[in-house]
């Protein structure tokens, strides 16, 4: 992750942020990247916009994979601009929880469980997969599942990881 730095009092960039592992579960550098920044995330009263669009690539893609999928493929202006909406709902304030890693694969790959839950009680969840890119430092990929479809994100992590390796 890059430097963060301040202007008018916000936050702008990506953070500098190292989470250690607090149980048995996997770690990678992309399981680190995924717990740093949505912990930076929660420090937010509103959106950081410009550290959400410095976190991806020029050919970010995201699918939501959960069942009555809420959102289309997107790149990552569309998916900066679905983010910032977290703090737009009127439900309060967004807080972004990696409450486990499922699987790690490389350092590149990760499959975890993310709450989003609002100062009203309203809480989402999935399971939330993020592919770095090469330099594993943005993201390159990310997929959303639904929370029981543990398999499916298994096999995809896999494929993904085989695909790496193959190019």
């Amino acid at each position: 992750m890059g430097e963060a730095s301040l202007t008018g009092g916000r936050r702008v960039g990506t953070p500098v942020v190292r989470v250690a592992s607090v149980s048995d579960e996997p770690s990678n550098t992309a399981s680190e990247w995924m717990r740093g920044t949505y912990a930076v995330l929660n420090d937010f009263e509103s959106p950081p916009d410009e550290m959400i669009r410095s976190s991806f690539t020029g050919d970010f893609v995201y699918e939501d994979r959960r069942r009555g999928a809420l959102f289309p493929m997107m790149g990552a202006e569309l998916v900066a601009e679905a983010m910032a909406s977290f703090w737009d709902t009127g439900a309060g304030r967004p807080r972004f929880t990696v409450s486990e890693i499922l699987a790690v694969r490389g350092e590149r790959l990760v499959a975890a469980r993310l709450v989003v839950d609002y100062d009203i009680g309203f809480v989402l969840e999935a399971i939330q997969m993020l592919q770095l890119d090469a330099t594993v430092t943005r993201v390159q990929r990310a997929f959303d599942f639904d929370v029981d479809d543990v398999d499916t994100v298994i096999a995809e992590l896999d494929r993904l990881h085989r695909q790496a390796d193959a190019s």
